[in-house]
């Protein structure tokens, strides 16, 4: 009602203030658009996961069942509660082997002494595998149900570590760039919420469009492109529905990489962009971004088709976009060679992987498939031995 009266108020007024009131008002309209609600669902398999650290120090002023001496702890943080996140203990039924028993704080409370004591569903010698655990918050909106698994592992070799899962996602059919499409939201951050952004993927949620195999899945931003379109995108923090709008007025950047990439993958609040450079040339919406990845392409002289492609990239990738400046990102070749070797107690093992200007890892393909791998020789005084690496 007040937009409404607000539009017949401009009526009185100068052309100029008019239109200016006007632009206002369609721009507040774009933003307030209608909620489209999704339905959320569970199961056995995670979409995401997260290592959480664990320590065999009891954790103070946290009331504790009787556990034994080999006893692990830890804390789970979420996005809805403070203090640090939910503990849990970690217990053995056996002498032996990988914990199999787990006292989680279901219900909030800061205790672990009145949960009743979950037993691993699955066990080997140095895993153990629990069924999802079915949480709730409290908030403003009412009730909100998460289900969370945890996989614990330990070997001789190795500390104990535990991987939780996300195993609660939204989904639904909502309207997308003027079409019904299929929408599922992933809390990547494993953290019970699924509007996280960041510039680093691992921070970030994701949403996926149309499935995997005919859509394609984006890190969360502000924005969203499909089918060409820009537009705004807005997440419930629990991820009962979205709103999206035409983005309008967004201010671009340039970006500046070698005019041998073929793509570029850009991850930040604003979003996550695939662009097909011309002539090393680009642009994005300002703001901050971490390179997700980059491809080149090449013909050789019989005609064989060669992808050189660059992922799993740390901080060093970051790059800001702004107006006043073209963003220059040093991506693709040179490529370099990175041969580690480990020494046992009686043999030495050698791994090797090709890293780029930034640090990332790279992956050659011919066509579809991999090349032979390289060789190794090592020879020494009266020694000399050839031998192939493998992939994996």
């Amino acid at each position: 009602m007040q937009t409404q009266n607000t539009v017949r108020r401009a009526h009185g007024m100068g052309a100029p203030a008019a239109a200016t009131l006007l632009a206002a008002v369609g721009w507040v309209t774009a933003l307030a658009q209608p909620e489209q609600w999704l339905a959320y669902h569970s199961g056995p398999e995670p979409k995401a996961y997260r290592w959480i650290e664990l320590s065999t120090d009891a954790p103070e002023g946290v009331a504790l069942p009787k556990l034994g001496s080999g006893a692990h702890y830890g804390q789970w943080a979420n996005g809805f509660e403070t203090g640090g996140g939910r503990w849990f203990a970690l217990d053995r039924t056996r002498r032996s082997g990988p914990c199999d028993r787990l006292y989680f704080d279901t219900n909030g409370d800061g205790r672990l002494d009145d949960e009743t004591p979950r037993e691993a569903t699955r066990r080997m010698d140095s895993m153990a595998y629990f069924e999802p655990i079915k949480l709730v918050f409290k908030t403003a909106d009412g009730p909100i149900s998460y289900h969370l698994v945890m996989r614990f592992y330990q070997s001789e070799e190795e500390r104990a570590r535990l991987l939780a899962g996300a195993a609660g996602w939204y989904e639904g059919r909502v309207t997308l760039a003027g079409k019904k499409r299929s929408v599922q939201l992933l809390d990547n951050t494993v953290n019970g919420t699924f509007d996280d952004t960041s510039e680093s993927p691992s921070e970030a949620d994701r949403i996926t469009v149309d499935g995997e195999e005919d859509g394609f899945t984006r890190y969360l931003g502000r924005y969203l492109e499909v089918d060409g379109q820009l537009l705004r995108l807005e997440v419930a923090r629990d991820g009962a529905f979205i709103k999206v709008a035409p983005a309008e007025g967004v201010v671009l950047g340039s970006v500046q990489v070698p005019d041998t990439i073929s793509e570029f993958t850009a991850v930040g609040p604003s979003g996550h962009f695939i662009r097909k450079p011309d002539g090393g040339e680009f642009k994005l919406p300002v703001g901050k971004y971490r390179v997700n990845g980059w491809e080149v392409n090449r013909t050789d002289d019989r005609g064989a088709k060669w992808t050189l492609s660059g992922y799993s990239f740390g901080p060093t990738a970051q790059f800001e976009v702004r107006t006043d400046h073209t963003a220059r990102v040093q991506a693709g070749e040179p490529v370099f060679p990175a041969l580690q070797i480990t020494e046992g107690k009686s043999d030495l093992a050698f791994s090797l992987r090709l890293v780029g200007p930034l640090g990332e890892t790279l992956q050659i393909l011919r066509g579809t498939e991999r090349p032979r791998a390289p060789q190794l020789q090592v020879s020494g005084t009266g020694f000399s031995a050839t031998r192939t690496f493998e992939y994996g």
